[in-house]
Protein backbone atom coordinates (compact mmCIF):
# COMPACT_ATOMS: atom_id res chain seq x y z
CA UNK A 1 0.00 0.00 0.00
CA UNK A 2 1.30 3.74 -0.98
CA UNK A 3 1.55 6.30 1.43
CA UNK A 4 0.33 10.19 0.61
CA UNK A 5 0.70 12.93 2.35
CA UNK A 6 -1.43 16.34 2.17
CA UNK A 7 -2.69 18.73 4.12
CA UNK A 8 -6.23 19.73 3.44
CA UNK A 9 -8.01 22.82 4.43
CA UNK A 10 -12.13 23.61 5.46
CA UNK A 11 -12.15 27.13 3.95
CA UNK A 12 -14.58 29.25 5.76
CA UNK A 13 -16.35 32.55 4.89
CA UNK A 14 -18.78 33.76 7.40
CA UNK A 15 -21.02 30.57 8.05
CA UNK A 16 -20.26 28.75 5.18
CA UNK A 17 -17.64 25.96 3.87
CA UNK A 18 -16.02 25.68 0.34
CA UNK A 19 -16.00 22.50 -1.46
CA UNK A 20 -14.39 21.92 -4.80
CA UNK A 21 -15.32 18.97 -7.39
CA UNK A 22 -12.11 17.87 -8.71
CA UNK A 23 -11.42 17.56 -12.25
CA UNK A 24 -11.79 14.71 -14.59
CA UNK A 25 -7.95 14.72 -15.25
CA UNK A 26 -7.35 14.27 -11.89
CA UNK A 27 -5.49 10.52 -10.97
CA UNK A 28 -7.09 10.63 -7.77
CA UNK A 29 -10.54 10.70 -7.04
CA UNK A 30 -11.35 12.49 -10.18
CA UNK A 31 -14.87 14.01 -10.34
CA UNK A 32 -15.24 13.52 -6.95
CA UNK A 33 -15.94 16.31 -4.31
CA UNK A 34 -13.34 18.01 -1.27
CA UNK A 35 -11.78 20.13 0.51
CA UNK A 36 -8.76 22.10 -0.94
CA UNK A 37 -5.99 19.59 -0.45
CA UNK A 38 -2.46 19.73 -1.53
CA UNK A 39 0.32 17.02 -1.35
CA UNK A 40 3.35 17.55 1.11
CA UNK A 41 5.65 17.13 -1.63
CA UNK A 42 8.13 20.13 -1.48
CA UNK A 43 11.59 20.78 -0.05
CA UNK A 44 12.48 23.33 2.50
CA UNK A 45 8.88 24.92 2.78
CA UNK A 46 6.34 24.45 6.04
CA UNK A 47 3.38 22.44 5.29
CA UNK A 48 1.09 25.80 6.21
CA UNK A 49 3.47 27.80 3.77
CA UNK A 50 1.87 24.75 1.30
CA UNK A 51 -1.65 24.99 1.83
CA UNK A 52 -1.98 28.91 1.16
CA UNK A 53 0.40 28.19 -1.85
CA UNK A 54 -2.30 25.51 -2.78
CA UNK A 55 -4.96 28.34 -2.22
CA UNK A 56 -3.60 30.49 -4.29
CA UNK A 57 -2.76 28.32 -7.03
CA UNK A 58 -6.22 26.56 -6.96
CA UNK A 59 -8.78 29.60 -6.36
CA UNK A 60 -6.53 32.47 -6.58
CA UNK A 61 -7.56 33.83 -3.22
CA UNK A 62 -5.42 34.12 -0.03
CA UNK A 63 -6.80 33.24 3.75
CA UNK A 64 -5.52 33.43 7.31
CA UNK A 65 -5.04 30.14 9.11
CA UNK A 66 -6.73 30.24 12.08
CA UNK A 67 -6.44 26.72 13.19
CA UNK A 68 -4.58 23.39 12.59
CA UNK A 69 -5.10 20.39 14.11
CA UNK A 70 -3.34 16.87 14.67
CA UNK A 71 -2.54 14.91 11.65
CA UNK A 72 -5.46 11.81 10.79
CA UNK A 73 -4.84 8.96 8.73
CA UNK A 74 -7.53 7.20 6.22
CA UNK A 75 -7.36 4.87 4.08
CA UNK A 76 -9.13 4.44 0.58
CA UNK A 77 -8.69 2.24 -3.05
CA UNK A 78 -5.67 4.36 -3.68
CA UNK A 79 -3.75 4.25 -0.32
CA UNK A 80 -3.22 5.32 2.78
CA UNK A 81 -3.63 9.60 3.43
CA UNK A 82 -1.46 10.90 6.07
CA UNK A 83 -3.47 14.50 6.19
CA UNK A 84 -2.45 17.72 8.34
CA UNK A 85 -5.64 19.93 8.68
CA UNK A 86 -6.52 23.19 8.56
CA UNK A 87 -9.15 25.72 8.78
CA UNK A 88 -8.36 28.60 6.92
CA UNK A 89 -10.83 32.07 7.12
CA UNK A 90 -10.84 34.10 3.60
CA UNK A 91 -13.06 36.47 1.53
CA UNK A 92 -14.62 35.32 -1.65
CA UNK A 93 -13.21 38.20 -3.49
CA UNK A 94 -11.21 36.97 -6.29
CA UNK A 95 -12.11 33.64 -6.31
CA UNK A 96 -12.39 31.65 -9.39
CA UNK A 97 -11.65 28.31 -10.54
CA UNK A 98 -8.61 26.58 -11.97
CA UNK A 99 -9.51 24.27 -14.35
CA UNK A 100 -6.90 22.13 -14.44
CA UNK A 101 -8.15 21.17 -10.91
CA UNK A 102 -11.79 21.55 -10.63
CA UNK A 103 -14.65 21.95 -12.43
CA UNK A 104 -17.05 23.28 -9.70
CA UNK A 105 -16.85 25.41 -6.30
CA UNK A 106 -19.38 25.87 -3.83
CA UNK A 107 -19.90 27.56 -0.54
CA UNK A 108 -21.88 25.14 1.83
CA UNK A 109 -23.12 25.13 5.46
CA UNK A 110 -21.80 22.93 8.04
CA UNK A 111 -25.53 20.56 7.58
CA UNK A 112 -24.98 20.32 3.77
CA UNK A 113 -21.28 18.95 3.75
CA UNK A 114 -23.33 15.40 4.98
CA UNK A 115 -24.76 15.37 1.03
CA UNK A 116 -21.77 15.22 -0.32
CA UNK A 117 -20.65 11.25 0.13
CA UNK A 118 -17.22 11.49 -0.80
CA UNK A 119 -16.32 14.01 1.88
CA UNK A 120 -17.14 11.20 4.44
CA UNK A 121 -13.36 10.81 5.22
CA UNK A 122 -12.94 14.23 4.91
CA UNK A 123 -15.65 15.45 7.40
CA UNK A 124 -14.65 12.05 9.74
CA UNK A 125 -11.32 13.02 9.81
CA UNK A 126 -11.94 16.84 10.53
CA UNK A 127 -14.05 15.59 13.61
CA UNK A 128 -11.51 13.26 14.76
CA UNK A 129 -9.07 16.04 15.24
CA UNK A 130 -11.28 18.15 16.62
CA UNK A 131 -11.71 20.30 13.98
CA UNK A 132 -15.30 20.22 13.00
Amino acid sequence: MKTYAICSALIINKDRFLIAKRSLNKTFAPGEWEFISGFIDKEKITVEEIMLEELKEELNISGKIVRSGPPFVKTDRYGRWVVVPFIIKTGAKGLRINDMDHTELKWVTKRQLSEYKNLDWFIEGFKESGML
